[in-house]
């Protein structure tokens, strides 16, 4: 496993992770995982029902959330946000880590803070969200 990214104090995100690495996870304080990865994507990738059991083996909270981007829509904005409303150290992945940060930049978004900011921090933290933007515009609040 990666080393999680912030990109934020209680949000960080990063690749795809596997069974063996929940107890890494727990020893580094998270306590809450969030999979946007969507099951079946390749053949090597672990399904979400065998992540999610070793996740709560370890006393993690676990949300499986996936994210298409071809498919993105308000719908899962709004699972992202609903599972980020109570204040836990929180690990979300998917393959890269893009899909992840393209749901903290919305959630954000949705609450105020500016588009552009939000996406020039994440971009300056490794993730090219360039290819998510026609994807990511119908969803951005455009606030005053």
């Amino acid at each position: 496993m990666n080393n999680p990214i912030a990109l934020d104090d209680m949000y960080f995100v990063g690749p795809q992770v596997l069974v063996e690495d929940f107890a890494k996870l727990k020893a580094m304080g998270f306590e809450r995982v969030i999979n946007n990865r969507p099951d079946g994507e390749a053949e090597e990738q672990p399904a979400s029902a065998d992540l999610e059991a070793e996740a709560r083996a370890q006393g993690l909270e676990y949300i499986y959330n996936p994210v298409n981007l071809s498919e993105l829509g308000q719908e899962q904005v709004s699972q992202q946000m609903a599972s980020l409303e109570e204040s836990k150290k929180t690990f979300a992945f998917c393959r890269t880590g893009t899909r992840s940060s393209v749901a903290w930049v919305l959630v954000n978004n949705a609450q105020g803070k500016e588009y552009q900011t939000l996406v020039d921090y994440v971009s300056a933290k490794g993730f090219d969200l360039a290819r998510c933007e026609a994807v990511m515009q119908p969803l951005v609040a455009h606030n005053k």
